[in-house]
């Protein structure tokens, strides 16, 4: 009786693949599909970083062999409070989310969604690309908060619809990797406010045994009107500038899933964006690809072996559209990558977690939230805990 009890129990843990969250995923995407209407998920665990190689002139860009500590936290309620209204937060090393979401304070369809982001711990990599290799004008840090009120509705079958406000303020620091004061000026700390609009195709099909996506897709596409307050200019003696008064931005997130077998299904993730030049705090944002325009695209091919192994082989492309070291001309440059990523379900509650990944590209998203430490080789095991999770 429990060997029948098990199974299904090892089932419905493989639906945390679907709950695994990141805090730009949840600040692009308005309406997402999981396995769980409500679910509290902890997860920890170790993650690093291999240069390739280990000289001086790595070193002083960050590039470095190292270890450090992870964690995140995601907690989601469809039926949350008296109005019974969605709630979900989230915070991690790559920032601090939480929303609620409600159709009833106007009525009419429409959905009112209250957003609070943070990124505490931003890394800026303000640099150009040499032979590949990432050099420097000025590597610093700094922080980010917004508030941002939304109003949406189904336009059409699975056509979602949403436009609001935000409000944020940004702080800059110096760090270890950043030039003297007299070879780079850092940008001021700013606010900006503006309009973002938001428009999400989503056209998904669950594997209801396992609770994850198995065909169909999610495609969302991101405008953002936005005025700031900054005056003073930034960047090296002979490379300043300051930002422009009014911006305008395009992004974009895509999730297609094509079912090759019962076992296995191929996944494209892809990201992009694009902005004007002189909107460089945007361009330099070490948590993507840098440049004003740029895409991270990865094909992955996810296999269920057995009840409670899960393992993505995926390959990994990248291109960034970058300044040169004058500001006079652009370069554009593709990176290629691949590795893996891997549950072990335990049981219901517990699961191990691991993942390995090689791009090419030396900006990538440091491995501490105290110093900009990364390597063009990254991995990360863990364990995934899940508690009060209720499926859909």
């Amino acid at each position: 009786m429990k060997q029948h009890l098990l199974l299904p129990t090892l089932v419905l843990a493989c639906g945390v693949t679907a709950t695994a969250q990141s805090f730009q995923q949840l600040v692009d995407s308005r309406n997402g599909t999981g396995a769980y209407s409500s679910i509290f998920q902890i997860e920890a665990g170790a993650i690093g970083a291999l240069a390739q190689g280990r000289d001086s002139s790595n070193i002083q860009r960050g590039l470095e062999d190292t270890i450090s500590w992870d964690s995140r936290v995601y907690y989601r309620d469809e039926q949350f409070g008296s109005r019974r209204g969605s709630l979900e937060a989230y915070a991690g090393r790559d920032g601090i989310f939480a929303g609620f979401s409600d159709g009833k304070i106007i009525g009419d369809d429409t959905v009112t969604r209250f957003e609070f982001h943070a990124r505490p711990w931003m890394f800026y990599r303000d640099g150009y690309y040499q032979a590949d290799e990432l050099r420097q004008n000025g590597f610093f840090k700094g922080s980010d908060y917004e508030g941002y009120v939304g109003f949406g509705r189904e336009a059409n079958d699975g056509l979602y619809i949403e436009f609001g406000p935000y409000y944020r303020k940004y702080d800059f620091k110096r760090s270890a990797l950043t030039f003297p004061v007299g070879s780079y000026q850092l940008p001021e700390d700013y606010t900006a406010y503006g309009g973002r609009l938001y428009l999400e195709q989503r056209v998904v099909q669950m594997d209801r045994r396992r609770g994850v996506p198995q065909k169909g897709f999610v495609l969302t596409l991101i405008g953002e009107y936005e005025l700031n307050d900054a005056s003073r200019s930034f960047g090296t003696s002979t490379f300043q500038t300051t930002l422009p008064d009014v911006a305008y931005r395009a992004r974009g997130r895509l999730e297609w899933y094509i079912p090759a077998s019962d076992s296995a299904t191929w996944e494209v993730f892809a990201t992009g964006g694009m902005h004007d030049k002189k909107d460089r705090i945007q361009s330099i944002e070490g948590q993507k690809p840098l440049g004003n325009q740029w895409a991270d695209v990865q094909l992955r091919l996810r296999f269920h072996l057995g009840q409670s192994f899960v393992i993505t082989p995926f390959a990994n492309v990248q291109f960034s559209r970058t300044l040169k070291q004058d500001g006079l001309g652009n370069t554009k440059d593709f990176f290629l990558g691949g590795g893996a990523e891997a549950y072990l379900h335990m049981t219901q509650s517990l699961s191990m977690h691991a993942w390995y990944s090689f791009v090419e590209n030396e900006n990538r998203p440091s491995v501490s939230i105290e110093e900009d430490l990364r390597g063009e080789h990254m991995f990360y095991v863990g364990m995934v805990l899940r508690l009060g999770a209720s499926r859909r």
